[in-house]
């Protein structure tokens, strides 16, 4: 989970860090004592938890949050405070905790599990349908992908399992005939650019990871038929009718391992 820390007096959070280090689910974390400059970063970074002192000079921890709220509906607020006063405008504001100085680590591990149960609720529903055509589902809707060479590379991520791809693979696969020059590779840039885009759009975040040079898909962040046949789902081997992302040529071998790793439950269909 992405965090920020907000409180006026810089000490609390070398106390605050020293109760964190067993929570290893939060992924990054920035501090400030501005609540200003807080809301300043929220304006260009996805956040899913703030951890926000209540009573601070420059604005109240209430109407910061408020604030952070009307840039990021969903981020999960945390409010600390050594008084009871602001406890009932928490509750209004569907807190996912509220801390009192001195915590201890236990009490700062169920409000970030808190967070995080409050912010899975929050995120929308993701679904990768792979048998015949493709198709990626966000509470139950297929996005419909502007750039069909965004939606291929989505399919050729998904298919991956997670595991990374170049842009060497990508153009070799997305672009066979071409060659594999410094305009096609501005092109691939290009198309990653817009899947990430169109996935914003659709309030889909950080599904697409990117380093080195390399790209891969978060398995954890969504469902897929593959995914669940690939793990014994004996119902999803049902549904399995030998087709799959079959509007692309380079899936044909991973169709047809899957048609001889599965025979069995394909001829019991037949």
């Amino acid at each position: 989970m992405r965090a920020i820390f907000i409180d006026d007096e810089i000490q609390e959070f070398t106390v605050f860090e020293k109760a964190l280090k067993a929570n290893a689910s939060i992924s990054m974390l920035e501090a400030f004592t501005s609540p200003n400059a807080a809301i300043v970063f929220a304006l260009s970074h996805p956040l899913d938890i703030a951890f926000i002192d209540v009573e601070m000079q420059e604005m109240n921890g209430i109407e910061l949050a408020t604030k952070l709220r009307s840039i990021h509906k969903d981020i999960a607020l945390v409010f600390m405070s050594n008084k009871e006063d602001y406890a009932m405008a928490s509750i209004k504001l569907n807190a996912a905790g509220y801390l009192f100085k001195p915590y201890t680590q236990e009490e700062l591990r169920y409000a970030i599990e808190s967070a995080m149960l409050l912010s899975k609720r929050n995120s929308p529903r993701l679904f990768a349908r792979t048998f015949g055509h493709f198709d990626f589902f966000v509470n139950g809707k297929p996005i419909m992908f502007k750039s069909n060479k965004a939606k291929e590379l989505m399919a050729l991520l998904i298919d991956r399992q997670g595991g990374t791809v170049t842009t060497d693979q990508i153009i070799a696969t997305l672009w066979e005939d071409r060659p594999n020059d410094e305009a096609t590779q501005n092109l691939c840039s290009k198309i990653v650019k817009t899947l990430q885009d169109e996935l914003e759009k659709a309030g889909v975040r950080d599904l697409i990871i990117s380093s080195r040079g390399v790209k891969r898909i978060d398995t954890e962040k969504f469902d897929c038929d593959l995914y669940e046949l690939l793990a014994g789902n004996e119902a999803t081997a049902k549904i399995f009718l030998g087709e799959y992302l079959s509007e692309y040529s380079w899936a044909e071998a991973r169709c047809s391992a899957l048609i001889s790793r599965y025979h069995n439950e394909l001829s019991d269909m037949y």
